[in-house]
């Protein structure tokens, strides 16, 4: 039997319409990406061929997915700030191969050359770079930080939102920790929530089950603890 694309449904539809029934608002990026595939494909694809991440063109439209969303709630409005695009090539070794951990596999795998689109401040030509006075906070995992605070730089999502929303985020960003290390991060660091408007939370779909420390309850300001 041959299975198409739509014959698969992912169960973490389950657990964002169990959210959204809860009132948590959930922007599901397996929707948004299915209407961008629907589209002819022009140059880069979302995902990389021998790597679990996305490509700067999928991290870049994710952030207008999401910065559409935010307007269209009244949760966020445009700053001030100007942003302009460079597009940017980068040559980066996939994470499948090094994850096999067999020695002498991952140098049999070619470098993959990937399009990114680098923000710079369109006054200054500097670099994009967070604020922790921002009135956004964002929390995610090792999908905010390729392309931002890796090869190229400020060329990731956290880039991109803030180039669509035009004005600076702030951030935490911890590898494969957004179940749980993120947040405790911020519990460290509770000032970080001063004059913060929003807070956006990403975290990949195989932690839902994976996630590095599982999932705890994270007092803000008090000591992290395990769930019962």
């Amino acid at each position: 039997m041959v299975l198409k694309e739509d014959d698969f449904v992912s169960p973490t539809h389950q657990v964002i319409a169990r959210l959204r029934a809860a009132g948590v608002e959930t922007l599901d990026l397996f929707e948004a990406f299915h209407e961008l595939r629907l589209q002819p494909l022009e140059g880069e694809p979302y995902y990389l061929a021998q790597d679990t991440h996305w490509s700067g063109k999928a991290a870049r439209s994710a952030a207008q997915v999401v910065s559409r969303r935010l307007i269209a709630l009244g949760w966020a409005q445009t700053g001030s700030t100007e942003y302009g695009i460079k597009d940017i090539y980068v040559k980066r070794r996939g994470d499948i191969a090094r994850m096999i951990d067999v020695p002498g596999v991952e140098s049999r795998f070619p470098e993959e050359e990937v399009l990114c689109f680098q923000v710079t401040d369109q006054v200054s030509g500097k670099l994009y770079k967070d604020d922790a006075q921002s009135p956004l906070l964002l929390l995610g995992d090792s999908f905010f930080r390729m392309y931002q605070t890796d090869k190229p730089g400020s060329a990731g999502f956290i880039a991109h939102l803030a180039q669509q929303l035009r004005m600076p985020m702030a951030s935490i960003v911890n590898d494969g920790g957004a179940s749980t290390l993120v947040r405790q991060e911020l519990s460290r660091q509770p000032g970080l929530l001063e004059g913060k408007k929003l807070v956006i939370w990403e975290f990949v779909e195989r932690d839902i089950r994976f996630g590095t420390d599982g999932w705890k309850d994270v007092p803000l300001g008090g000591t992290p603890t395990d769930k019962p």
